[in-house]
């Protein structure tokens, strides 16, 4: 069974989140066990460097993204974009997640890499550029709001 992210982004305006509509689009919204990984420590197969553990769903949310909350999602969090545009994404890391046949013949694609197998890169090489692009596009959507009264505010499902 797959996990899915549900995203929105909200800006704070007089002290208030607001949501930011989408036009049917939403930050990080493809399957990517290595983004929810980075994101919340999800699924994180690649053992890539977490932005930050799951700190819950903002109290003071938008009543949209309120509302679309369910209490089977797990794993809900936030990070702001000054959160997300300061992590150091050029540090290298040991991707360990590896593909291994196992005796049964089925493929583990979560495998845990052993010394020497896996891959050294910098998070910003395996996040790629879609990640970057979403980045783009949340503050362009917010073109007068500074970083940090930008949020992303997600969960897993």
């Amino acid at each position: 069974m797959g996990v899915d992210i549900v995203s929105f982004v909200e800006v704070r305006e007089n002290g208030v989140w607001r949501l930011v509509p989408g036009d049917d689009w939403s930050p990080f919204d493809w399957r990517d066990y290595g983004l929810y990984g980075f994101l919340a420590n999800v699924r994180n197969y690649s053992h890539v460097p977490v932005i930050a553990e799951p700190r819950l769903l903002p109290d003071d949310c938008s009543a949209e993204v309120h509302a679309e909350y369910k209490e089977s999602a797990f794993a809900a969090s936030w990070l702001t974009l000054a959160e997300l545009r300061a992590f150091d994404y050029d540090q290298v890391f040991w991707d360990r997640r590896v593909q291994r046949r196992l005796p049964s013949g089925v493929i583990d694609g979560a495998a845990l890499a052993e010394e020497g197998e896996g891959e050294h890169l910098t998070v910003r090489a395996f996040l790629g550029s879609g990640y970057f692009a979403d980045l783009g596009r949340i503050e362009r959507a917010c073109p007068n709001a500074s970083p940090k009264d930008i949020r992303v505010v997600f969960w897993f499902d």
